[in-house]
C-alpha cells in the first residue's frame, strides 16, 4: 500500500519551488499577491495539518483498509485500468459532495474554514489546510471501500486529487481555453474562494467540473473576486486557525438554554444560530467591503527581526516535521509525539513574536471568529 506520508514528503519541495517561482513572476508583473505573514500562516497551517495526520489519517485508512477486506462485496483489482477509471469517478463525486455538504454543515464548516481564511490567493493558500477535515470526512469516503476500490488505489486518489488542486490557487492564470467549465481552473477555484454574493456556495468540484454542471453549483468568473471568510479570521496565528469557527460554535451552545439547540449547531446549516442566542447578539448583516474583509490582530510584517525571527522559526517548524514525515513508520509513539508537540511550540512562537498591530475590522460583518 503506497505511504501516503512519503508522497507528501516527496512533493514538498516541488510545492515550495513552484511557491518561490510564483512569488517572484508575480513581483515582475507588479501583482500584489502575496504578503509575508499570510502565506508563512498558510504554509504553516499545512505544516499542522500533515504533522497530526501522521495519527490521525494513519487510523482511517486503516478503517478503510478494514471495511475493504470485511465489507465490501466484491473488490476490483488494483493492476486493472478500469479500477483506476471508475474509481476516479467515483471519488470525485464523492469528494464534490464532501466538499459542497463542508460548506453547508456548521461543523463540516468548523474543519474545512482553514483553507478559506486567507484573503490572498495564490500556492501558498493551497496548503492551507484543515487538519481536522479528512479525519471528519472519512465515513464518506468509506463508500469507495464498500464499493470495492482497493486502498492502495485510494490513497492514490486522494494524493493525486490534492496534488492536482495545487495549481488552481493562483491568480497568475486566467481562463483556460476548452478546459473551463470541464476541468477544475485556478478561473472556476477563484470563484469557490470568493465571499462576492453572486459567487458564494459554487464550484466545490475536484478535478471535474461535471457535478457542478449537474447539480447546479456552477458558475464562471465574472466581476473581481473578494477573498476570506464572512464570519471573521484568526489573523495570523496557524495552530488557532483550526479552532476559529468551533469556538464560535462553542460559544453559542454555552450561552443558548435548550440542550436541542446546543446539538443542533453541528448539523444546522453554516451559520445557523440558536434564536435566543442570535437575538441577544445579533450578526450584523454582511456587506462586501472596497477593500479588505477584515485587519489582522497582528502586524503583516514589521522590521527586519520579525522577518528574521518568525522564518526561523517556520524553517524550525519545516524541518521537526520533515524528520516526522519521513520517519513515521518507524519511529515509536512517543518521539512521533515528540515531535508534533515541537512543530506546533515552532509554529505557536513564529506567531508569538509577531509585534502587535491594528485590531479592527473594515468590513460591517466583523464577527468573534478569533
Amino acid at each position: 500500500m503506497p505511504d501516503n506520508n512519503a508522497l507528501v514528503a516527496a512533493a514538498t519541495p516541488v510545492f515550495l519551488l513552484l511557491i518561490g517561482a510564483e512569488a517572484w513572476l508575480a513581483r515582475r508583473r507588479r501583482i500584489a499577491a502575496y504578503s509575508l505573514a499570510d502565506s508563512l500562516t498558510s504554509m504553516a497551517c499545512g505544516i499542522w495539518t500533515v504533522t497530526l495526520e501522521v495519527f490521525t489519517k494513519a487510523a482511517w485508512l486503516l478503517a478503510y483498509a478494514w471495511v475493504f477486506q470485511h465489507l465490501a462485496p466484491w473488490q476490483s483489482d488494483p493492476a486493472s485500468a478500469w479500477t483506476w477509471l471508475w474509481s476516479f469517478i467515483a471519488f470525485d463525486f464523492v469528494y464534490y459532495w464532501a466538499h459542497r455538504w463542508s460548506h453547508e454543515v456548521n461543523l463540516l464548516w468548523a474543519v474545512h474554514a482553514p483553507h478559506h481564511q486567507s484573503e490572498e490567493f495564490n500556492l501558498t493558500t493551497a496548503l492551507r489546510q484543515g487538519a481536522f477535515q479528512d479525519l471528519l470526512h472519512a465515513p464518506l469516503f468509506m463508500l469507495l471501500a464498500l464499493l470495492g476500490c482497493p486502498p492502495g488505489v485510494f490513497i492514490v486518489q486522494l494524493t493525486l486529487s490534492k496534488f492536482y488542486q495545487f495549481w488552481i490557487h493562483t491568480r497568475l492564470v486566467g481562463r483556460v481555453p476548452l478546459l473551463e467549465g470541464l476541468l477544475n481552473t485556478p478561473s472556476a477555484h477563484r470563484v469557490h474562494h470568493a465571499v462576492n454574493d453572486v459567487y458564494l456556495d459554487r464550484n466545490y468540484g475536484g478535478t471535474l467540473m461535471l457535478w457542478d454542471r449537474l447539480f447546479g453549483t456552477w458558475r464562471a468568473e465574472g466581476e473581481a473576486c473578494v477573498y476570506g471568510v464572512r464570519k471573521g479570521a484568526p489573523g495570523w496565528n496557524a495552530v488557532w486557525a483550526q479552532f476559529a469557527w468551533p469556538a464560535v460554535m462553542w460559544r453559542d451552545a454555552c450561552r443558548t438554554a435548550r440542550w436541542r439547540d446546543r446539538l443542533a449547531l453541528c448539523w444546522r446549516r453554516t451559520g445557523w444560530r440558536p434564536a435566543d442566542v442570535a437575538a441577544a447578539d445579533p450578526w450584523p448583516p454582511f456587506a462586501l467591503p472596497a477593500g479588505r474583509l477584515y485587519c489582522a490582530t497582528r502586524a503583516d510584517a514589521c522590521g527586519k527581526r520579525w522577518t528574521a525571527a518568525a522564518v526561523l522559526c517556520f524553517l524550525a517548524a519545516v524541518l521537526l516535521q520533515n524528520q516526522l514525515v519521513t520517519h513515521a513508520a518507524t519511529l515509536a509513539w512517543l518521539p512521533k509525539l515528540a515531535l508534533v508537540l515541537a512543530v506546533t511550540a515552532a509554529l505557536l512562537l513564529a506567531y508569538c513574536l509577531q509585534p502587535p498591530g491594528s485590531s479592527g475590522a473594515s468590513a460591517a460583518a466583523r464577527t468573534p471568529a478569533g
